[in-house]
């Protein structure tokens, strides 16, 4: 059982170290992946954050109607 958590701590290290040489040897090409995909995220984010507040006022609209409508009952 030690084995196994050792060997998992090796290979994390190892594909870290990997990472990094990648990142340095490829860096104007994740800058450029970067530059692509930082604005779709923006609009996504943007489209799912006003559909998020525009339910959320349409639900509160919807239960203030229905305090209305509803009498107290005592």
């Amino acid at each position: 059982m030690m084995v196994s958590n050792v060997l998992g701590i090796i290979i994390g290290v190892v594909v870290i170290i990997i990472g990094i040489i990648l990142l340095i040897c490829w860096f104007p090409m994740f800058v450029a992946v970067l530059k692509g995909i930082i604005p779709i995220l923006l609009i996504l984010i943007g489209a799912g954050a006003l559909i998020y507040f525009i339910s959320e006022i349409k639900s509160k609209l919807e239960i203030s109607k229905e305090e209305k409508t509803i009498p107290d009952q005592k």
